[in-house]
């Protein structure tokens, strides 16, 4: 440890373990998460009404998530310099207040390239706050929190759809955005609130129960302006084994992203259409599937003794593809709506499971970069497979729905065996 290094873990002290910051940190950033969501479950519930407002055929719902994306494959690029530089209550901040612009944009937007460009600075929000809450949890070793926190993202992508079916049956879904706008700036205003206390020690705090000795030292926490520091030394690893290592991974977090968000974003489309759904039971039946996700996550969170990442994802990939065979055989539309809750449900831990094995997988000092660049390749993967899927049904119909989720989840399967065997022996968990 260098005298810098020693210095700022000589004034940040011991880790608490159910200290007020740590408990403010975890409440503040289980909200974030809440508000990280929301726009995703609402973009879709949205997209039939918007796309009539506007005029589009079906599939430009591909187009507004891809050019949205480019925005969050940005700022995911460089979320892990600037957290260094910032800390993570102002990169939050700052997610905040970009989105909150966004969100104005989508309400007033009179035409669809209009709409288009406003999600832009939603997805650059959400890129930045996506991997900078990510890679601070996950280097502070809180798996349970890692879990907690992707289930906020559950409640806002299960919120989302009630938020825009409710605006919808009053008469418009701009409304609804003006909800995103108004949570956003409320997650704004608490983290200015709660002001410079939340230093790297209530990264390192335990309030979730989890086993203090997993924290880190507070000079390996990115905090408020404390630069990230240098992890204690990594065993050797070969570099070509690094780099397949690291490309195969966000491979697998572009898929496995597709997967989840198509298979979110489409369902009130295959409901309305191949269904026969109404507005209202399309909306309920969208907050299944996200309401799987989210409940999911939140009991992964419940056990105090470690779970296995790698068996959390290898099951969830297994269970994934069960559900979506219901959803192609369809013998019933309960049945298909059903295959849609159990993908949900199985595809809750894959995501902050992949996220916290990739410290083990390509050690510390590499994964403060690695997993802002994961959170871009999902980016890239919601919307572009998405995009793919939008092409797909607008030329063979929303038939297809079920056989594409069929391949995504033999896709992300077959990656998500590859990506564990081919990790560095050396850290593997």
């Amino acid at each position: 440890m260098n005298q810098d290094q020693g210095r700022r873990h000589h004034e940040a002290g011991p880790p608490l373990t159910l200290s007020g910051q740590a408990k403010t940190f975890d409440a503040l950033a289980m909200y974030a998460f809440v508000v990280l969501g929301l726009p995703d479950g609402m973009i879709g519930t949205a997209w039939p009404a918007v796309r009539g407002g506007f005029h589009a055929p079906l599939e430009d719902l591909g187009i507004v998530l891809l050019v949205s994306t480019f925005g969050a494959i940005a700022s995911s690029s460089v979320a892990g310099v600037l957290l260094g530089r910032l800390g993570i209550r102002r990169m939050i901040m700052l997610a905040g207040s970009i989105a909150a612009l966004g969100a104005v944009g989508i309400i007033v937007s009179p035409v669809l390239w209009a709409f288009v460009l406003s999600g832009t600075g939603i997805g650059v929000a959400a890129g930045f706050l996506d991997s900078s809450v990510n890679t601070a949890v996950a280097l502070a070793n809180r798996n349970r929190l890692l879990n907690m926190l992707h289930g906020c993202y559950g409640i806002g992508t299960t919120i989302g759809p009630l938020v825009i079916t409710a605006a919808l049956l009053a008469g418009s879904w701009r409304p609804g955005y003006g909800v995103l706008l108004a949570v956003e700036l409320v997650m704004v205003g608490g983290w200015w609130l709660a002001g410079r206390r939340l230093e790297a020690r209530a990264v390192e705090g335990t309030p979730m129960g989890e086993t203090p000795t997993t924290a880190v030292p507070a000079e390996q926490v990115p905090a408020e302006n404390v630069p990230i520091g240098s992890a204690a030394p990594e065993r050797a690893l070969s570099r070509s084994r690094l780099v397949v290592t690291v490309a195969l991974g966000l491979v697998v977090f572009m898929v496995y992203t597709g997967f989840e968000v198509s298979a979110g974003q489409w369902e009130p489309s295959f409901d309305r259409g191949p269904l026969h759904m109404g507005t209202g039971p399309t909306g309920l039946a969208t907050f299944g599937y996200w309401g799987a996700l989210t409940l999911a996550r939140f009991a992964l969170a419940a056990p105090r003794r470690p779970l296995s990442q790698a068996g959390i994802v290898r099951w969830g990939c297994i269970v994934a593809l069960g559900g979506a065979a219901l959803v192609w055989w369809r013998p019933s539309s309960v049945a298909a709506l059903v295959g849609l809750v159990v993908i949900g449900g199985a595809l809750a831990g894959i995501f902050p499971a992949l996220v916290a094995l990739t410290p083990s997988r390509v050690g510390e000092e590499m994964a403060r970069h690695v997993i802002g660049w994961q959170i871009g390749a999902a980016g890239i993967g919601g919307s572009a497979i998405s995009a793919a899927f939008g092409a797909i049904f607008q030329h063979y119909g929303l038939r297809e729905f079920g056989p594409a989720l069929v391949v995504m989840a033999l896709v992300v399967l077959v990656g998500a065996v590859v990506l564990e065997h081919a990790a560095p022996a050396q850290l593997a968990p």
